[in-house]
């Protein structure tokens, strides 16, 4: 089963996330914030993270920077999500 992880700070988007992604069969874990992320990753690397881009404290785009430059994640598929109405 794909497990996939949600960073994502707003608790309501998150829970639809993980509501959506749960309900279509896949196995899924939401963080509100980058620390609880990194230990989940430590401990149980997924096989494809959604992060918000506004986060509290570590950005969305930091988190993918580390993640590139992390030769275990370097290759995880990573799907940004955003309420901005601007391209980054």
């Amino acid at each position: 089963m794909e497990k996939i992880y949600c960073v994502e700070d707003d608790d309501n988007i998150r829970e639809l996330v993980l509501y959506a992604l749960t309900s279509s069969g896949y196995q899924s874990q939401g963080f509100a914030e980058g620390a609880a992320f990194w230990a989940a990753v430590e401990k149980s690397p997924p096989d494809l993270v959604l992060i918000d881009i506004m986060l509290p404290g570590e950005s969305g785009l930091e988190l993918l920077e580390k993640l590139r430059k992390n030769s275990d994640t370097k290759k995880l598929p990573v799907i940004m999500l955003t309420a901005k109405t601007s391209e980054y």
